[in-house]
């Protein structure tokens, strides 16, 4: 009797394992930007160009519930021109700078079904970004006075679809927490370290 408990025991958490390990998926997500703030000042205007983001991806669910986590690990491109404006308005490029880093975001996830195949997603969480590398200035006006921090910080919101259960789609909304420059002349404070959110459409495949 004693034995036939241990085994019944033992298959309930074979159960439980199953159920569990099925709710922990692998990835591939891509990430585009579909808005380019920008910001002028005196005789400069920034403007971020849009970037894209891809790498794997973790998720793991609740069983039941639908809740869970979700993390990344992202090679992330993303371009800025600086330009010019003259006494016409007329803006000139005079940098056009590229940097490449890491993006880590990681997301608490809550899905709700719709008609099945079908369901909604909704995430959020903090992300942090390390800096690899990146194009110097070339123009005097910004060399040695502006430099990429190695670090930076901040939170994500998003929502979308998954579909038959292996296709994500959703847009995200980016808002930055802490400065993307070092820079060195306060009157260019203000057009590198500009705070405004970043929206993108999102993507993953898992398997």
């Amino acid at each position: 009797m004693k034995t036939k408990k241990l085994w019944m025991i033992l298959l309930a958490f074979l159960l439980m394992g199953g159920t569990v390990s099925a709710q922990l998926r692998f990835g591939i997500r891509g990430e585009v930007g579909i808005n380019k703030p920008s910001f002028t000042k005196d005789v400069y205007s920034v403007e971020n160009m849009n970037d894209f983001k891809v790498g794997p991806t973790l998720e793991f669910m609740l069983p039941v519930v639908d809740f869970g986590i979700e993390g990344s690990v992202l090679y992330s491109n993303e371009k800025m021109n600086i330009k010019t404006v003259n006494d016409q308005g007329i803006k000139t490029v005079a940098e056009d700078i590229s940097n490449h880093s890491i993006d880590v975001p990681v997301n608490l996830k809550y899905k709700i079904g719709l008609i099945s195949p079908v369901k909604i997603f909704l995430a959020a969480g903090p992300y942090a970004n390390f800096w690899l590398a990146g194009d110097d200035f070339k123009s005097e006006v910004f060399m040695d006075k502006v430099e990429a921090k190695k670090f930076q910080a901040g939170v994500n919101l998003g929502a979308g679809l998954e579909v038959i259960n292996h296709v994500a789609v959703g847009f995200n909304y980016r808002m930055k927490l802490t400065d993307d420059y070092s820079v060195y002349e306060p009157a260019f404070e203000d057009i590198f370290n500009q705070k405004d959110g970043f929206w993108s459409i999102t993507a993953t495949l898992f398997f």
